[in-house]
């Protein structure tokens, strides 16, 4: 399964490729509607622990995030960690940037979530 959607004014870039595997989030999130933006995506990740397998690279660069979007990333998370669960390798990076501890620290909130994820936390420029 692959799945891009473009990013907005409101809305993050989404990439999920099948080869290599990856799942790639950066941007703004304040999207109108978060079920209608982020069903797709839950959906498709959803959608992993069924058929695909391998190794899953998956990369936030997040600016700002609602609280609503926020709630969406933690399904899509719930979505990676099945995968995990399904017997595949999964890596997180959750890039954040220099000066930005809100960022930073929501990206810890969800390490501590799901502990079992190889997820990091890192900055980039």
């Amino acid at each position: 399964m692959t799945l891009h959607i473009q990013s907005t004014d409101r809305t993050p870039e989404v990439q999920l490729l099948n080869d290599p595997l990856s799942l790639t989030i950066q941007g703004e999130s304040f999207p109108e509607d978060v079920a209608v933006f982020y069903g797709p995506v839950i959906n498709a990740v959803n959608s992993l622990s069924e058929g695909a397998n391998g190794a899953l690279k998956v990369t936030m660069s997040m600016i700002y995030i609602n609280s609503s979007s926020i709630k969406a990333l933690y399904r899509i998370f719930e979505g990676v960690d099945a995968y995990r669960k399904s017997g595949n390798e999964v890596s997180v990076h959750w890039n954040v940037p220099e000066d930005d501890d809100i960022m930073e620290e929501l990206g810890e909130d969800f390490k501590d979530r799901f502990p079992e994820l190889d997820f990091k936390v890192g900055h980039h420029g």
